[in-house]
C-alpha cells in the first residue's frame, strides 16, 4: 500500500505530542521523541506494540487492530484511550488520545492510524493527580496527629483525653443500649522505690511493661490507657462484672510474674519485679461516668489500705469520709 510514502519519520518529528503510528493490522511501526521520553525502557516499536493497548467503552475494543478496522473508512478525530499495560512496572494506567486515519496520498486509501496524546488532558490529570496525592498526604498527616493527641508517648497506648472521651461514649452505650462497662483503675505499688533505687530509666522501663501487660489481657473492644504517672485506666466494653474479676485475676497474676531486664550504672543487669492494685466500677452501680471513676478510685484506695497486690470492688453506699475515717494515712502516702 505504500506506508513508506507517507514520510512516517518526518511526519512524526513535526508532531509536539507525543505519538505513534500503526499499521492496519495494529502493529506500532513508528514513535516519535516526545513519546520516547515518556517511556524511555521501550527501545523498539515491537516492544510498544506489546505494551500498549485500547480502552474505549465507545468502540467496544481492546487492541489497534480491531480498532483500525472500525476507523480506518472514516474521517475524523476518535477519542480513544491508550492502555498502558507494562507488567514489569505493575503499571495498567489509561493515557487519553485522539485518533487519525492517515491515507495514502496516491489513491486516497487508508494506510496507517495515527494516535496523538491529548497533552491538555494529559496534563490536566497529572494535576488532579498530584491533587489526589497531596490530599492523602495531607489526611495521612491528620490521621497520624490525630493518633498522637490521643496517644501515651511513653508507653504507646491511649492517654487521659482519649479515655475520658471514651467513657463519655461508652456512658452513652450503656444509657441507650444497657450494654455495661467497667472501669478499672490500676497503680503500681511502691513505684517511687523502683525509682529510687534504679532511677528514672528504669521506672520508665517498668511503667511500659506494665502496660504492656495489661494490654495483652483486654480484647480488641477493650481500652488500655495511662491516666497519669504510674496510674493506669482500663476500660471493659460491654462487660459484666464476672467477666471483669476474670480479666483482673489474669492480669493481676501476669503483673506478679513480671520480671523487667534492665542494666544498672555499672552495666550490671537487674530483674525489677512490682506488684499492683486496682478498684473497679460497673457503669450500672453509678449515675455518671464521674460517679463510676469516683468509685474505682475509693475501691482503689481500699486496695492499698488493705495491703497492695489486689483488687477491689466499688461499694456505692460508702462514702469516702467513712474511708478516710477507716483508714487514717492520706491517700497520697498510700498510692506511692
Amino acid at each position: 500500500m505504500g506506508i513508506e510514502k507517507l514520510s512516517v519519520a518526518s511526519m512524526l518529528a513535526g508532531i509536539r505530542e507525543a505519538a505513534v503510528i500503526t499499521c492496519l493490522d495494529g502493529n506500532i511501526i513508528h514513535y516519535n521523541n516526545q513519546m520516547k521520553r515518556r517511556l524511555p525502557n521501550i527501545d523498539n516499536a515491537k516492544v510498544m506494540t506489546e505494551v500498549f493497548s485500547l480502552a474505549s467503552k465507545t468502540f467496544n475494543v481492546s487492541c489497534f487492530k480491531e480498532f483500525s478496522s472500525i476507523v480506518k473508512r472514516r474521517s475524523g478525530l476518535f477519542p480513544i484511550r491508550l492502555k498502558f499495560n507494562d507488567t514489569r512496572l505493575n503499571d495498567t494506567s489509561t493515557i487519553p488520545a485522539y485518533v487519525s486515519v492517515l491515507k495514502d496520498a496516491e489513491n486516497n486509501e487508508p494506510a496507517a492510524l495515527i494516535y496523538k496524546l491529548d497533552e491538555h488532558i494529559v496534563r490536566f490529570n497529572n494535576r488532579l493527580r498530584q491533587l489526589q496525592d497531596a490530599k492523602r498526604a495531607h489526611a495521612k498527616i491528620a490521621r497520624e496527629a490525630k493518633l498522637k493527641s490521643s496517644m501515651d508517648s511513653l508507653t504507646g497506648l491511649k492517654n487521659r483525653r482519649f479515655v475520658q472521651s471514651f467513657l463519655e461514649m461508652q456512658w452513652k452505650a450503656y444509657t441507650t443500649k444497657g450494654e455495661d462497662t467497667v472501669l478499672i483503675i490500676f497503680d503500681i505499688d511502691y513505684f517511687k522505690q523502683i525509682n529510687d533505687t534504679y532511677g528514672h530509666a528504669a521506672g520508665d522501663e517498668a511503667i511500659k511493661a506494665f502496660g504492656k501487660c495489661l494490654h495483652s489481657q483486654t480484647r480488641p473492644s477493650d481500652v488500655v490507657s495511662r491516666w497519669g504517672g504510674e496510674e493506669f485506666v482500663v476500660v471493659l466494653a460491654n462487660c459484666s462484672s464476672t467477666q471483669a474479676r476474670l480479666y483482673l485475676e489474669r492480669v493481676m497474676t501476669s503483673i506478679r510474674q513480671l520480671r523487667i531486664k534492665y542494666k544498672n550504672v555499672v552495666n550490671e543487669q537487674t530483674l525489677i519485679s512490682m506488684t499492683a492494685s486496682a478498684g473497679y466500677c460497673p457503669f450500672s452501680q453509678a449515675s455518671s461516668v464521674q460517679e463510676a471513676f469516683s468509685q474505682a478510685d475509693r475501691a482503689l484506695y481500699e486496695a492499698k489500705s488493705e495491703g497492695r497486690d489486689q483488687y477491689r470492688r466499688a461499694c456505692p453506699d460508702i462514702a469516702m469520709s467513712e474511708l478516710t475515717s477507716a483508714f487514717p494515712n492520706s491517700r497520697s502516702q498510700l498510692l506511692n
